[in-house]
């Protein structure tokens, strides 16, 4: 999503105009009047055959560029917005499309904006025209959509047929090869984290640059891999760390053209004095920001721009005790107890876009860790959601 936070307001509006010239994602139409809306098929379209995005109408643009004053545009008296767009794109797209519409109150009296978003679509390509014309998003703010080449219809196509068996299987594919390696055996707790395109329908780079990439975040501090620790998988690059003492965890990472970001690794134990063990769950908040970090310079590098799918999960984990927040200094807060799992796995996920994974991080983050550690909360008192947030905002 380009805008991030609801309600939409007059403010994110021009916010976005800052940020955002026309093309793959953004488009501007000064006005709604007949000229738009016989354009409105071919653009919500090309959004729907592309990554998504969103049509601001109320914004003049020049050669893509939105030039001010950004004040919206007059409407006719009493037209229903949302029923008018809705209309004319189930007449006059196959298979149809519904974006999302929103009117806008501009601070210009009498002025509206209308912001209509269409996410990327499972049952793409969408034709147009009596069927006839297919049209994709170039980013090219001059002529942001053009009309799609036969092979990219063909893939499309293969799309429809199969939106989310490339994902699977590359996930599959990533577990198995973690698990055969034995860099992270599945007979102790051990946790999962994910990054991958919701529609993974084409590389977004190849394999040398999927092992470049991963090679650099050696030398930039990073900490998601450690050097000298790459092996080559197909459609890809591998990291693999055996445990070579209790306290370093075992570890597998791996990277795929199709922009996969995988990772499995074995929970640090610790135990305080004479308790029980417990898992350390600092290792699972740290490999969630990194790898996310990680996928978020991946995707800006290969000019990614569409909604991905972030998992986590924890596994080997009944009985188990993990506190996710600080233990009270006086003793008053809850016991170890209160942070016992009693399933043997528990498993988050969120669909967001690239945009959301950078710019609302810590919400993100914060929302994945918090169902996760909702599983160890044992304790009568509320969720201590507010400080697993500031933990997270710590770390970040």
């Amino acid at each position: 999503m380009i805008f991030l936070e609801r309600p939409i307001t007059c403010q994110h509006i021009r916010d976005v105009c800052a940020r955002f010239n026309e093309g793959l994602r953004v488009e501007y139409k000064a006005t709604f009047d007949a000229s738009v809306r016989a354009q409105l098929p071919k653009i919500v379209s090309s959004f729907a055959n592309s990554q998504g995005g969103v049509l601001v109408v109320g914004v003049r643009a020049t050669n893509g560029v939105p030039q001010p004053p950004i004040d919206g545009f007059l409407p006719a008296p009493r037209e229903e917005f949302p029923l008018t767009v809705e209309n004319i794109c189930l007449q006059n797209i196959n298979p149809p499309v519904l974006p999302r519409t929103e009117v806008v109150q501009s601070d210009v009296a009498n002025h509206v904006f209308l912001v209509i978003e269409t996410d990327e679509s499972a049952e793409a390509p969408h034709a147009i025209e009596n069927s006839t014309k297919v049209y994709v998003r170039t980013g090219n703010a001059s002529n942001p959509y053009e009309l799609a080449e036969v092979d990219l219809i063909v893939d499309l196509l293969q799309r429809r047929r199969e939106p989310l068996e490339r994902r699977d299987r590359l996930l599959t594919s990533a577990e198995r090869r973690s698990d055969q390696a034995q860099a992270v055996p599945r007979n102790v707790p051990y946790l999962q984290v994910s990054v991958c395109p919701q529609f993974p329908r084409a590389p977004l780079c190849s394999s040398s640059n999927a092992w470049d990439f991963l090679l650099e975040t050696t030398h930039r501090g990073v900490g998601l891999i450690p050097a000298n620790s790459m092996k080559r998988v197909p459609d890809g690059v591998a990291s693999l760390t055996y445990s070579q003492a209790p306290r370093v965890p075992a570890q597998y990472v791996e990277l795929s053209k199709y922009g996969l970001l995988y990772a499995a690794r074995h929970f640090s134990l610790f135990r305080e004095g004479d308790g029980p063990e417990q898992l350390h769950f600092s290792g699972l908040l740290q490999i969630l920001l990194r790898l996310t970090a990680a996928a978020d310079r991946f995707y800006n590098t290969c000019g990614y721009r569409g909604n991905v799918l972030v998992r986590a999960s924890v596994h080997g984990v009944l009985v188990r005790y993990m506190r996710f927040i600080p233990a009270d200094p006086y003793g008053f807060g809850p016991g170890l107890d209160d942070f016992r799992c009693f399933t043997d796995a528990v498993t988050a996920e969120r669909l967001l876009s690239v945009d959301e994974l950078r710019l609302r991080r810590v919400d993100v983050l914060t929302e994945i860790l918090s169902e996760i550690a909702w599983a160890f909360w044992q304790s009568n008192q509320n969720f201590p959601a507010a400080q697993l947030r500031a933990q997270v905002q710590g770390l970040i």
